[in-house]
């Protein structure tokens, strides 16, 4: 008999919930003005669409940077900062232009910044782990010159640090496996580095929990958007922890691979911080009944 096993929490994390309700709340107060997110407020696309039909609009244009594309807004628009964070920039064009904002960044991420400004006021330079042009790691080097982000998928040049203790940080929705790695990188070129693992709990319990799935798993499935960080680690983490089991990743029900799963008996079911509940409730139904 089929087994099938949902890795929890399942779909949305706080952060998510919070800003779904900000991006809301923007529309609701404003009812007769062109309410805009700026960039993606979560990276998912079920969600965008959901905010779309609420009248919440996404201005996002790929390639260009959010400084470029918030000019677009016009005169009497709303805006809503999505939860990844955004450049000081933007803040700065925002209160300039007097544009009415809501700022929907996720604590978690908020509390990095913070802890950010706090080395550099105390004349530490920062490291932040990262993934290039993501807008949480794009917003921790708008910050100052002497942040500087260690690409997660580059070599990082150590010679731009001239500080015996800097303060190393990361983005919260990285993969747990690679991070320790990456600080160990760190420690053997600056052994007085002051590390702090910022991975949010969303992050790190959904990974934990694929890597704790039993050995006999023989399939995994990951619900959430191709854009999404914190899904696309959930991806890397599972084929890595359990090599020997099928992996997909998926947005929704209808991109089930019904024949690659004809013979798998004990299923797991996984999903993105982004990613609506109800949509991983369906799959699970639909895995139930196959």
């Amino acid at each position: 008999m089929r087994k099938i096993v949902v890795v929890q929490p399942k779909g949305y994390c706080a952060g998510v919930v919070r800003a779904i309700n900000i991006a809301k709340i923007a529309k609701r107060e404003n009812p007769d003005k062109p309410v805009y997110v700026l960039g993606q407020l979560v990276h998912n696309s079920i969600v965008l669409n959901m905010l779309k039909q609420s009248g919440i609009n996404t201005l996002y244009i790929e390639g260009k940077p959010l400084i470029e594309t918030i000019k677009f807004v016009p005169r009497d628009g709303v805006i809503v900062l999505g939860a990844h964070g955004h450049s000081k920039e933007i803040d700065k064009y925002i209160k300039k232009h007097n544009i009415k904002c809501y700022d929907a960044t996720c604590p978690k991420v908020n509390n990095n910044f913070a802890l950010i400004e706090k080395e550099l006021a105390e004349g530490h330079q920062v490291i932040f782990i990262g993934i290039n042009h993501h807008p949480e790691s794009t917003a921790a080097k708008s910050i100052s010159k002497d942040v500087f982000l260690y690409d997660v998928n580059q070599p990082f040049n150590y010679h731009l640090i001239t500080d015996d203790a800097p303060f190393v940080v990361n983005q919260t929705t990285l993969n747990i496996v690679n991070l320790k790695e990456i600080h160990q990188d760190i420690l053997r070129q600056i052994p007085m580095a002051r590390i702090q693992d910022e991975i949010c709990n969303a992050t790190r319990i959904r990974q934990e929990g694929i890597i704790n799935l039993p050995t006999d798993i023989d399939a995994i499935i990951v619900v959430g958007d191709y854009t999404s960080s914190n899904t696309n680690r959930l991806f890397e983490i599972a084929k890595s922890s359990h090599p020997n089991a099928l992996v997909l990743l998926i947005q929704k029900q209808s991109e089930l691979d019904w024949d690659a799963l004809l013979n798998k008996q004990h299923i797991a079911l996984v999903s993105g911080a982004s990613t609506p509940p109800e949509v991983v409730d369906e799959i699970y139904s639909a895995l139930l009944n196959f």
